[in-house]
């Protein structure tokens, strides 16, 4: 059972520089077929810098980083009973390659909920605002996780 006094809580950085092969190796594991993320010169011509990431990229630094597993152990969560519940993104300017995206995850809310055959789950909703080398804000990420009891 999720542990409801950890809202508010930060965890440790989640720090990436990202890499061309990893948006490359990200667009085509989910089939997307837009040039724009794997040619330099189709992203310029659509008006980019180079190729950006594309929209769920940010996935890739949290699935390769150690923080998930421990934020997980840290609220209590049984890992067994956790389901992925929903995966959210909001861009405040492009990410590039050879940017260094840093974040921080925090426990944004932790809320009991009731299915309808009565049973109770915990939603943990986990919150992670990237800032490039800059110290610019480039996107928002919040992760729902469903911990089934």
């Amino acid at each position: 059972m999720a542990d409801h006094s950890k809202v508010g809580k930060e965890y440790s950085a989640v720090r990436w520089e990202v890499e061309r092969g990893k948006i490359r190796e990200l667009v085509r594991a989910i089939g997307d077929p837009d040039p724009v993320y794997v040619d330099r010169n189709a992203a310029m011509k659509e008006g980019y810098k180079d190729c950006p990431v594309s929209p769920t990229f940010l996935t890739v630094p949290m699935m390769w980083s150690s923080s998930m597993p421990g934020v997980i152990t840290d609220l209590a969560i049984n890992f067994m009973m956790v389901l992925h519940g929903e995966e959210e993104y909001e861009y405040y300017q492009e990410i590039y390659p050879g940017d260094v995206i840093t974040a921080t995850p925090k426990v944004a809310a932790i809320e009991e909920k009731t299915n309808k055959s009565g049973k109770k789950m915990d939603m943990v909703t986990i919150e992670l605002l990237y800032v490039n080398q800059r110290g610019e804000k480039v996107a928002k990420a919040r992760s729902l996780l469903v911990e089934r009891k």
